[in-house]
C-alpha cells in the first residue's frame, strides 16, 4: 500500500510525474483500495453468517437437550421439527414411531420428545396415566387445541376444542342431555336406523362381498342426522338430500382447507388479520349444519313438536334454566356429533362384524347370548347395555382398534412426576400412547389375539385400570360414548340375528390399515360376505352349537340355557298337536 502511494506522489529518478501518469497511479490506488475494502467486507461478513448460524444451530440444540439435561430418554430429534413429521405419520407410519417410543426409549413408564422446539411427554405408565387423566386433572384440563373464536366462533364453542372456563360452562350445560336417561330416550330412533341398515345389509350382499365400512358409514349418517340434527336421511326432503352430501365434504380436506388449517395452527394472529379482509374460516358446511339446527329449533319452538333427540335433550336443558347454551352453542355440539361419532362408530362397527367374520366361534357364542336374551321379547336399553358378551365384542374391539389411538393433554399449571425430579413446564404438551398400551403384553396376554372372553367374569376383573382407555378417562373423556356403544350394540343385534357374517376372499387378515393416519383408518376398505340365516335364528342356532362347541364357562351356560328352552318349546310344541 505504500508503494502505490508513493508512486502516486513523487517518481524518484524525476521526482515529478506526468499528468496521465498521475492518473493512471490513482486510479490504480483507488481501485486497490476497493478491492482490499471489498475483500474484507466479504470476510467479515461470511464470519458474522458463521457466527450467527453457529449461535443459531447452538440455540436449537439447546432446545433440543431438554430432556437429556432432566435426565429422561428421548429419541435422537430433528433440528428445528423435532419428532413432529414422526408423531403425524408423516415421515414414518405413527404406529412404528410410537412403538420405538414405548419399547427403546422407556414411553412405556415415561420419556420425551419435542413438538417441533417445545418438549412433550410421552407417558405409558398406567399409574402416570390416572394422575394426569383424573387424579390431577386440574393440571391437565386443556386438549391440544386452539382459539377459533375471532375466526369460527362455531367450532370454538364445540366440547372438545373449548379450553379452560369456557369448557367447564358448555360441558355443565350439554353433560344433562348425555346422562343414561336421556340416552335412553333415542333408542327407538336408533332402533329404527338398524332396522334400515339390516335391509341395506341384504340387498348388498345379493352384489357379493359388502364393504363393511361403506355400509355402517350410512347406517351411523342416518343415525346422527336422526338423533342429532333431527333429519330422515331416507326421506324425500331437500334438507335430507343434502346432508350426506355436505356430511361428506366436512371431512374432505382441500389444499385451500389444508393451508387454513395450518394458518391457525402456526399462525394464529395472522388468520384473524385475514380473516378481516374477507377470507372466512367457517367452512360451507359449518354454515349448512349451523341453519340445519337453527331452523329446526325455531321450527320446534313454533310447533311444539318433540322427537325425544338430541336437539330435544339441550333445549330442555336450556329450558331447565341452565345459562350459556346458545344456538350456536347447540349447532357446535350437533356438528361435534357428526364428527365424532360418524367416523369412529362406522369404524368400530364394521371391524367388529370382521373380526367376527374371522372368528365364527365368537360370533356363535354372541348369537346365543342375543337369541336367549330375546326370549322374553324386545330387548330394553338397559338390557342391551348390559349383555356381557355383546359388551365384551365391542370392548375387545375397541381393544385392538381404539376410537382414539392417541390421547393428547397440554399442562396447564407446572407438575412435578411424583417419586422424581421431573416437572412438566405450563404449556408443555402430554400424549398417552393408547394403541400402544392396548398391546402391552404385560397387561394383555396374546395382546393381538381377539379374544372377547378377557372382558368377561373374573377375567375382566384381573384388567389393571387405566390399561384400557378407548374413550378416555376423567372429566374429559368422550361425553357420547353412551350413545356411541349404543349405536353399535344395536347395530350389532340386528345384523346378526338376520345375518351371518363370513370371511370375504377379497378380506386380509389383519385388516391393513393406513398408517398415516392416526384414528386407524383402514386402507382398502373392509370387506366381509354376509348371507341370511335361512334357517332362521333358532334353527342357525342350533347348528351352530354342533358346528362351534362351548369355549367358555360363559358360552356354557348359554347352551345349556338353550338347550332346556329349546326342549320346552318343542315339548309344548307336541303337546299342543296332541
Amino acid at each position: 500500500m505504500n508503494l502505490v502511494l508513493q508512486a502516486t506522489t513523487m517518481d524518484h529518478k524525476t521526482n515529478t510525474l506526468s499528468p496521465a501518469r498521475a492518473s493512471a497511479s490513482r486510479t490504480l490506488a483507488l481501485g486497490t483500495i476497493m478491492l482490499v475494502g471489498a475483500a474484507s467486507g466479504y470476510v467479515l461478513t461470511a464470519v458474522l453468517l458463521l457466527c450467527a448460524s453457529s449461535l443459531l444451530l447452538r440455540y436449537l440444540q439447546e432446545k433440543h437437550s431438554h430432556w437429556r439435561r432432566m435426565g429422561v430418554p428421548s429419541p435422537p430429534a430433528s433440528l428445528v421439527v423435532g419428532h413432529t413429521l414422526r408423531r403425524l405419520g408423516l415421515s414414518v407410519p405413527f404406529m412404528k414411531f410410537f412403538d420405538e417410543m414405548y419399547y427403546a426409549y422407556n414411553g412405556c413408564d415415561f420419556c420425551g420428545y419435542y413438538d417441533f422446539l417445545t418438549p412433550g411427554l410421552f407417558v405409558g405408565n398406567p399409574e402416570l396415566v390416572k394422575s394426569i387423566l383424573v387424579k390431577d386433572f386440574e393440571h391437565f384440563s386443556d386438549r391440544r387445541t386452539f382459539d377459533l373464536g375471532k375466526v369460527n366462533p362455531i367450532a370454538n364453542d364445540m366440547l372438545t376444542n373449548a379450553t379452560g372456563a369456557h369448557w367447564r360452562l358448555i360441558r355443565s350445560v350439554v353433560s344433562p342431555a348425555f346422562t343414561a336417561t336421556k340416552t335412553r330416550r333415542l333408542l327407538p330412533l336408533i332402533r329404527q336406523r338398524a332396522a334400515h341398515l339390516t335391509r341395506l345389509a341384504a340387498e348388498e350382499a345379493t352384489r357379493g362381498s359388502v364393504e363393511a365400512r361403506a355400509l355402517c358409514g350410512r347406517y351411523t349418517m342416518d343415525s346422527i342426522a336422526s338423533c342429532a340434527f333431527g333429519i330422515e336421511c331416507d326421506a324425500l326432503s331437500s334438507e335430507a338430500a343434502t346432508f350426506p352430501k355436505m356430511a361428506a365434504k366436512i371431512f374432505q380436506l382441500s389444499p385451500i382447507r389444508a393451508l387454513k388449517i395450518v394458518t391457525l395452527l402456526v399462525a394464529p394472529k395472522l388468520a384473524q388479520v385475514v380473516h378481516k379482509l374477507g377470507i372466512d374460516f367457517t367452512s360451507p358446511e359449518f354454515h349448512f349444519f349451523r341453519h340445519v339446527v337453527s331452523h329446526t329449533l325455531r321450527m320446534r319452538e313454533e310447533s311444539g313438536i318433540r322427537r325425544g333427540d338430541f336437539l330435544d335433550l339441550m333445549m330442555e336443558t336450556k329450558a331447565n334454566g341452565k345459562e350459556g347454551l346458545s344456538d350456536n352453542t347447540m349447532a357446535a355440539q350437533a356438528i361435534l356429533f357428526l364428527l365424532a361419532g360418524y367416523d369412529n362408530t362406522a369404524n368400530t362397527l364394521s371391524l367388529a362384524l370382521f373380526l367376527l367374520a374371522h372368528h365364527p366361534d365368537k360370533q356363535a357364542t354372541l348369537r346365543r347370548e342375543i337369541a336367549f336374551a330375546k326370549c322374553g321379547g324386545e330387548l330394553t336399553h338397559d338390557q342391551i347395555m348390559e349383555l356381557p358378551y355383546l359388551d365384551a365384542v365391542v370392548s375387545e374391539t375397541l381393544r385392538l382398534y381404539p376410537a382414539a389411538p392417541v390421547i393428547e393433554r397440554i399442562c396447564t399449571k407446572n407438575y412435578t412426576i411424583g417419586g422424581t425430579s421431573v416437572t412438566l413446564e405450563r404449556g408443555q404438551p402430554v400424549i398417552i400412547p393408547v394403541w400402544n398400551i392396548h398391546r402391552d403384553p404385560r397387561y394383555w396376554p396374546d395382546p393381538l389375539t381377539f379374544r372377547p372372553e378377557r372382558f368377561v367374569g373374573r377375567e375382566k376383573e384381573t384388567i389393571v385400570p387405566y390399561s384400557y382407555l378407548p374413550f378416555g378417562q376423567g372429566p374429559r373423556s368422550c361425553i357420547g360414548l353412551r350413545f356411541a356403544l349404543l349405536g353399535i350394540k344395536v347395530g350389532l343385534l340386528h345384523l346378526l340375528t338376520s345375518m351371518e357374517v363370513r370371511e370375504s376372499p377379497s378380506s386380509i387378515y389383519p385388516v391393513p390399515l393406513d398408517p398415516k393416519v392416526l384414528t386407524l383408518q383402514p386402507k382398502d376398505g373392509i370387506y366381509v360376505d354376509l348371507k341370511p340365516l335361512e334357517a332362521g335364528i333358532d334353527g342357525t342356532i342350533k347348528e351352530e352349537m354342533v358346528k362351534y362347541p362351548s369355549s367358555s364357562s360363559y358360552d356354557q351356560g348359554l347352551v345349556r340355557e338353550l338347550e332346556m328352552f329349546y326342549a320346552t318349546e318343542e315339548s309344548n310344541s307336541e303337546l299342543k298337536t296332541s
